[in-house]
């Protein structure tokens, strides 16, 4: 990205705006923590190759039956959102407890929406 202070990724991006950057990485550490397991990286990787078609869940290996369902929500989340009903928050509730399901959707939307924000921008942003 060269029209917006030449920032070429998600860091440079948050340091046009001051302070930004550091408020922004502590939320996303913090709501990253939050998310139980390997849930976030495996959210930010599924954000990442719907989004911006880059990387695979191939790294992961064989997913958990919980780990399969984090995939079918975040893929909900990207594309209708509405689709997520009851039956997905049932079968949450079979993996994770009630605060462990707010961290991962809470990180779930951080993911998305950087993701997007990343492409918009065509900025490249580190693995999360």
């Amino acid at each position: 990205m060269t029209w917006l202070a030449g920032a070429g990724d998600v860091e440079a991006l948050l340091r046009v705006r001051g302070g930004l950057g550091e408020q922004v990485e502590a939320l996303r550490t913090g709501a990253a923590a939050a998310a139980p397991g390997r849930t976030a990286a495996l959210i930010a990787a599924r954000a990442a190759q719907m989004i911006s078609g880059v990387g695979s869940l191939e790294p992961f290996g064989a997913l958990s039956a919980a780990e399969q369902l984090v995939v079918e929500i975040t893929d909900r989340f990207l594309f209708d959102a509405h689709a997520i009903d009851d039956s997905l928050f049932a079968g949450l509730g079979e993996h994770y407890t009630p605060a462990e399901q707010v961290g991962l959707l809470f990180h779930l939307a951080l993911a998305a929406g950087f993701t997007r924000m990343s492409r918009v921008f065509d900025a490249t942003e580190e693995d999360r």
